[in-house]
């Protein structure tokens, strides 16, 4: 038998029971709530749609499955993410978060692989550069905080957080927000 190739691997990895109804790409990952949409019908993972991403964070939903969020949630984030505790992307579930950025197979490529490409409309204030360092962090809450006519996710402080390396989470000393 034959070795798996990446993409098989992919469609055959579990997806977190939010993420589980999202549907997938043709190389396997999953299509999340606030990925733009091509005309042509395909996935642009380095584009927002820009009424979802509000309604997620206006709405309280998960900005990877679209499911409303709990108490807990997750962002994700460069060093002024985690500084500024604001960022362009809606909060996440903690497990949907997690999964992204730690899954080998199915997660975030832009997280996993420093490589990859960002949004061409970068979280604020980061830059289009992807940051050396990637954080996730846990808060209770968060509010829609306008910046012109852009909208962005304030979140309260952060109970924890955890350096994104490698595909692991290496938690980082308390009261880092």
């Amino acid at each position: 038998m034959a070795p798996d190739n990446p993409t098989t691997k992919r469609i055959r990895t579990p997806l977190p029971k939010w993420l589980a109804n999202r549907p997938r790409d043709h190389r396997g990952y999953p299509i999340t709530y606030v990925t733009a949409i091509r005309p042509d019908g395909l996935p642009d993972f380095t584009e927002l749609d820009g009424a979802r991403r509000l309604e997620c964070i206006r709405d309280e939903l998960c900005g990877l499955c679209g499911d409303p969020l709990r108490y807990w949630r997750a962002v994700i984030g460069g060093p002024s993410v985690i500084r500024l505790r604001l960022t362009l992307d809606p909060p996440m579930h903690v497990e949907c978060a997690t999964f992204a950025a730690t899954d080998r197979s199915a997660g975030c490529p832009f997280l996993l692989n420093t490589g990859t490409a960002r949004y061409s409309k970068p979280a604020v204030p980061e830059t289009s550069e992807r940051p050396s360092r990637m954080f996730l962090a846990t808060t209770r809450s968060h509010q829609l905080e306008r910046d012109g006519s852009d909208v962005l996710a304030r979140c309260a402080t952060f109970k924890n957080v955890w350096e994104i390396q490698d595909g692991r989470l290496i938690a980082l000393p308390e009261n880092i927000s």
